[in-house]
């Protein structure tokens, strides 16, 4: 063997090496996403055989071992001198009702949706027949994932209002009505609609928005593209990450109409990401990825796209700022032109 041949053998080994670290970052997001699905974070709360737990709940006690084994390794689990488990409490801020319920959430929607689609695309790439998003079977898990969004989002949302002196809102695709919810509670004397056309999702706003008891606030199951709008114009539109359900004809449109729905000085509030933003392309890649797979999603728009679009309707581009640069997620301000 030549020296030429050795350093390259030498340079296989490392590049395997590499991209076996590379993929067990995947292992902590697999076993998380395992666990709240089963519920097991919640068997081992305060501590438990493995074999117990299989057999109370009928599962397999071969796997369950090695998830078990798995979760120790990477931190989310603890075994006692005795072999009883137990889930480490952060990770039962996780689960559905705990703190970072939203993260959750946000695991699923990822091993869920995204991986698959995206280990599809040799079958995709050869021209097979692209992929149906339904909504009613996800609508639900993205709305929930969004509330991790809207926490950081709200801030921009809120000194927007007031900026713009806006007395009514109307949040299209309003999901669980979360931003809704957040001024209802913070200004008391402002109008608040949303429509959302997930009729599931819209039921879940509907009853949160209940829970509150804010009069200001109408929530509605509408389609925004059949819907006939409001009795009386609004001063600012939101739009929170719903542009991949429009194709860009569609987008124009959707803004030709929220145009004859503000009032004379409104405005438009857009979250959404923006497709290889600085900072965020890695993330802007994959997302618009995973959106150019299906037949019914469509990818996310460039900076510049979405301008050209807002002036071909009578928008200014009056901001646009970071809500999470590393993700490509920005705040988009639009006022009406005359």
């Amino acid at each position: 063997m030549t020296v030429v041949e050795k350093l390259q053998e030498w340079k296989t080994l490392w590049l395997a090496r590499k991209w076996m670290k590379s993929n067990a970052r995947f292992l902590p997001a697999w076993h998380i996403y395992v666990g709240i699905t089963e519920r097991l974070f919640e068997r081992f709360e305060k501590g438990a055989f493995p074999p117990v737990i299989a057999g109370k709940y009928g599962l397999d006690a071969e796997l369950l071992a090695k998830w078990v084994d798995a979760g120790v390794a990477v931190g989310h689990l603890k075994r006692s001198k005795d072999g009883r488990v137990h889930a480490k409490r952060e990770m039962l801020e996780y689960i559905e009702g705990g703190r970072h319920s939203s993260v959750g959430a946000l695991i699923r929607e990822m091993m869920e949706l995204h991986m698959p689609t995206l280990l599809q695309y040799p079958r995709l790439l050869e021209g097979r027949q692209r992929l149906d998003f339904h909504a009613e079977t996800h609508g639900p898990t993205v709305a929930e994932t969004s509330s991790l969004l809207e926490k950081l989002a709200f801030p921009k949302i809120a000194g927007w209002l007031r900026e713009h002196s806006a007395r009514s809102v109307l949040d299209i695709g309003c999901g669980h009505a979360g931003y809704l919810i957040r001024l209802g509670r913070r200004f008391r004397d402002l109008r608040l609609l949303g429509i959302e056309t997930n009729e599931a999702v819209a039921k879940e706003a509907i009853r949160k928005a209940r829970a509150e008891a804010l009069p200001n606030l109408e929530l509605m199951h509408a389609d925004i593209e059949q819907w006939s709008g409001p009795s009386a114009p609004v001063d600012l539109i939101l739009m929170n990450n719903i542009l991949h359900y429009f194709e860009p004809g569609r987008r124009r449109q959707l803004l030709r109409k929220a145009r004859r729905l503000l009032s004379d000085n409104g405005s438009i509030a857009l979250v959404t990401p923006l497709y290889l933003a600085p900072g965020g392309q890695p993330f802007s890649a994959a997302f618009n990825s995973f959106m150019a797979a299906h037949n019914n999603l469509h990818p996310f728009p460039t900076e510049r796209e979405l301008a050209a679009y807002a002036e071909e309707e009578g928008y200014a581009v009056d901001t646009v700022s970071p809500i999470i640069r590393e993700g490509s997620w920005y705040f988009v301000g639009l006022t009406k032109q005359e």
